[in-house]
């Protein structure tokens, strides 16, 4: 957003106001020297409290500086004294946003843009209020209007790129951003913009290369150093990406978003104890302030006996993450807590089956008296946790007999090799275009002979006369929760699935699992090792290439021929 200019000289000032005090104090604020400004600044305003010029100076120069809120009294003191000034409504419109009261400052834009309907200025910011509001499409429209009231407003480029961005028009926004670096080729901000562009088109190399040249702009550019970390972790280059974090938190030891680009590095190497403590950082990033629980007991991560104390888990992300993490509740028990977990509804009845639970609360029912309390992937960090002192044992879930029973009957004789498969997971999951495969890939790729079951509760438009044409038994509306997931998946050989909340069920149920995974995997199932600490009946199969499922595919079904044999 383009900060406020320094108001144009009025010679027409008030009979006896020193007009010299004035020019110095525009002078300091277009040098930056914004205290100064306002230390010559107020002493003036106070022997002439309506001077419309010194009121939209001062409030142009606060707005400037970390006392926002005395500039919001001044602009519109200046504007009860002109009400027509497009100057004093810029202003106050930056100030609104710098107070993260971008609805208002959206009315003051558009105040401006009344006013004076040419305000390109004015448009461009309009816009960028509008993204932080969540309306990208309309954020388009006034980055839309800026250029076409200017064509070489490289800034305006350059937002627009970040609104066809969030829009998931990544072609149409690096194409944003390259244009707005013709028109300014020195804007660190346009290529970190054009990095994040190229990150999200998943090419790594390009997006290295625009972080890269932001810093060469603006060496010590946080921002880019921390960003940086992903298309390094992509190229594969984690002790590279562990030290383009360290670079970033030398400059500001307090960026959270950098701890956890770290933390998710370090455990994607297998370093557990300082990955976790990295990882916790993740409650003072914005996107999980919405899910953040904030009781008056306090929270545990180890630091305080738990002997004779009851414990609150409560879930805090998907429900692979919770399936991954109950495990922990037999070992917290063990240190002599009394355990009380709170469930997702879709795992409630399943979790039933955990040791060391004392009570188990549905999600959106009163909870109980408790003393302490600790988000599931907190965790490993409170119990110190290595890969070599993960707990056990798998398994940890077991499905209900009663539930098999029913399944038994409808899967028919057990005559061959029963497989499960999950081929998909949420669409809305950040990294689903790399995690899942078409039902088509898949199936082209297992060999015939077993009997293939579909536990795919939702299954694809794109996958559908697939599903239809490809031989497999497919129950998705009778999957009405994970117990009934977990009772098919206990009546088969061996569950094949793409990285979902299906595969740490089968794990944690001790079952047979075979897991596909991409070039660059989650963290939890480390690098370059066919299996995972967290799950001793899993395999893993990677990507050789990114978005590539020939190898894993070509091998997983030289595996099942073999075991089918």
């Amino acid at each position: 957003m383009t900060a406020p200019s320094p108001p144009s000289p009025n010679p027409a000032l008030p009979q006896g106001q020193p007009s010299e005090p004035l020019q110095v104090a525009r002078k300091l604020q277009a040098l930056g020297q914004y205290a100064q400004a306002a230390a010559l600044c107020e002493p003036l305003l106070v022997g002439a409290p309506r001077d419309f010029d010194l009121l939209l100076l001062l409030g142009t120069v606060k707005a400037q500086t970390p006392q926002v809120e005395q500039s919001v009294d001044l602009l519109c003191r200046a504007i009860e004294v002109r009400p027509d000034s497009v100057a004093a409504y810029y202003a106050l419109g930056y100030a609104m946003c710098k107070l993260q009261q971008f609805a208002a400052g959206v009315e003051c834009f558009d105040q401006c843009l009344a006013l004076n309907p040419g305000y390109a200025e004015a448009a461009c910011d309009r816009g960028s209020a509008l993204v932080e509001l969540g309306q990208h499409q309309a954020a388009l429209e006034s980055y839309a209007l800026a250029i076409a009231l200017r064509p070489a407003y490289s800034e305006a480029w350059s937002n627009q790129g970040n609104a066809l961005l969030a829009l998931g028009q990544t072609e149409a926004a690096i194409a944003s951003f390259n244009h707005a670096l013709t028109l300014n080729p020195r804007a660190a901000a346009t290529y970190l913009n054009l990095g994040n562009a190229y990150q999200a088109a998943g090419d790594a190399a390009l997006a290295l290369s625009s972080y890269d040249q932001a810093i060469a702009l603006q060496p010590n550019y946080l921002i880019a150093l921390a960003n940086r970390c992903g298309p390094l972790k992509q190229q594969h280059r984690l002790d590279d990406a562990v030290a383009s974090c360290n670079q970033a938190l030398a400059l500001d030891p307090q960026h959270a978003d950098t701890y956890w680009n770290r933390g998710l590095t370090l455990l994607l190497q297998g370093n557990l104890r300082q990955g976790f403590a990295d990882y916790h950082w993740r409650w003072k990033r914005a996107a999980f302030a919405p899910i953040k629980r904030n009781f008056h007991q306090p929270l545990w991560l180890g630091d305080t006996p738990v002997r004779g104390k009851t414990v609150l888990l409560h879930a805090e992300q998907g429900l692979g993450d919770s399936l991954q993490f109950v495990r922990y509740t037999q070992a917290l028990a063990d240190l002599g807590a009394r355990v009380v977990l709170e469930a997702e509804p879709a795992l409630f009845e399943l979790l039933g089956t955990l040791r060391g639970v004392d009570q188990l609360v549905r999600q959106g029912q009163p909870l109980p008296a408790f003393d302490l309390h600790c988000p599931l992937l907190s965790l490993p960090l409170a119990m110190g946790t290595e890969l070599d002192s993960i707990p056990g044992p798998v398994p940890y879930l077991r499905a209900s007999p009663e539930r098999q029973a029913p399944w038994r009957d409808r899967l028919g004789p057990h005559h061959g090799l029963r497989v499960g498969l999950v081929w998909s997971g949420s669409p809305t999951h950040q990294d689903d275009h790399n995690r899942s495969i078409a039902l088509e890939a898949l199936l082209a790729h297992l060999p015939e002979g077993p009997q293939y079951v579909s536990l795919q509760k939702e299954v694809r438009a794109s996958d559908q006369v697939a599903l239809d044409t490809g031989g497999l038994l497919h129950f998705g509306p009778q999957l009405q929760s994970f117990s009934d997931t977990a009772a098919l998946c206990a009546c088969l050989d061996l569950v094949i699935s793409v990285d979902t909340s299906v595969a740490h069920l089968s794990g944690a149920l001790g079952q047979r699992t075979w897991i596909l995974l991409p070039h660059l995997p989650d963290w939890r199932w480390l690098m370059h090792r066919s299996d995972s600490p967290w799950y001793p009946s899993a395999r893993l199969y990677r990507q050789a290439q990114a978005r590539d499922w020939s190898a894993p595919l070509a091998q997983l079904a030289a595996h099942l021929r073999a075991l089918s044999a």
